[in-house]
């Protein structure tokens, strides 16, 4: 049995329940109002196996369309059909060297996985602090896109600040929402000192936006901070006395977010129509509580 935390899974008597996990999460965890799904393995056959294949872990559009040509429309038919009939259906469909695969989604639909659970998984320092959103409408005015890109940002510098780092890099990504036809830009700049501080890593990411927005409407936004280094030292600027001030400014408007939520203490521009924190303030990573 295993009980599905959002965001996180916690495993329970069994080693290979990560990908199981993974789409039990997205899938159940996410809409329940608790955020916690428990789910044993002898419920399988009536709860994933029972939603469509594209609901599958990693599989996207195009592998969905080749599941349906295959007469595989849920995850149960996948994990269901034989691992040698499977093998040779996907190599009549993709070729000889298709094995790999065959085995990799059969395994991801029968929720095996052979690496173990270990709690020092997530104490390994991060190579990158990002976040993602995906928008509610087209946004197609550029101060529209610049109000949920200080969003983001500043959710990426508050867990930066939480986990102790700074960044050298900040890279922001755009996207439309026709995932058939894709549109959209990522790009990544170095920034002259490495920074936690919203408005600082904010004025990097708008020179992207204004570089390599092609003005097509956009549908989801990401900003992330990566090459980083611990926040505990950085070099003094003569042009930036009021550093100091300015941190122990966001570290306090941190404390009061994580004591009493993020909606607390909000930009002015979040109370726009285009702003999306108020609203997502609500929710569990973007979906109902």
């Amino acid at each position: 049995m295993i009980t599905i935390r959002h965001r996180y899974a916690t495993g329970l008597g069994i080693a290979e329940t990560k990908i199981l996990a993974k789409t039990a999460c997205d899938n159940y965890a996410k809409k329940n109002p608790s955020g916690i799904y428990t789910l044993s393995k002898d419920m399988l056959a009536g709860t994933l196996w029972q939603l469509p294949v594209s609901s599958m872990f990693i599989s996207r559009s195009r592998m969905t369309r080749h599941f349906a040509a295959m007469g595989l429309h849920t995850i149960g038919s996948v994990a269901q059909t034989p691992l040698a009939r499977l093998k040779e259906m996907m190599r009549r469909k993709f070729g000889k060297n298709s094995d790999i695969q065959a085995e990799m989604y059969w395994r991801i639909a029968n929720g095996m996985d052979d690496s173990p659970v270990r709690p020092e998984t997530h104490q390994v320092a991060p190579k990158s602090v990002g976040h993602m959103m995906t928008l509610p409408r087209d946004y197609g005015n550029l101060e529209e896109i610049k109000v949920v890109l200080l969003e983001l940002t500043e959710l990426v510098c508050q867990r930066c600040r939480g986990l102790g780092f700074m960044g050298h890099v900040v890279s922001i990504g755009c996207a439309g929402a026709d995932f058939d036809r894709p549109t959209g830009f990522h790009r990544q700049l170095k920034m002259e000192d490495p920074s936690n501080i919203t408005n600082q890593v904010y004025r990097w990411a708008c020179r992207l936006l204004d570089q390599h927005w092609n003005r097509l409407p956009i549908r989801r936004v990401g900003v992330s901070l990566s090459q980083l280094v611990p926040d505990t030292e950085y070099q003094l600027s003569l042009f930036d006395m009021g550093r100091e001030k300015t941190i122990a400014l966001e570290r306090a408007t941190d404390a009061l977010k994580r004591k009493y939520g993020d909606s607390v203490i909000i930009r002015a521009v979040s109370q726009t129509a285009a702003g999306q924190a108020v609203d997502r303030s609500t929710k569990i990573g973007g979906h109902f509580k």
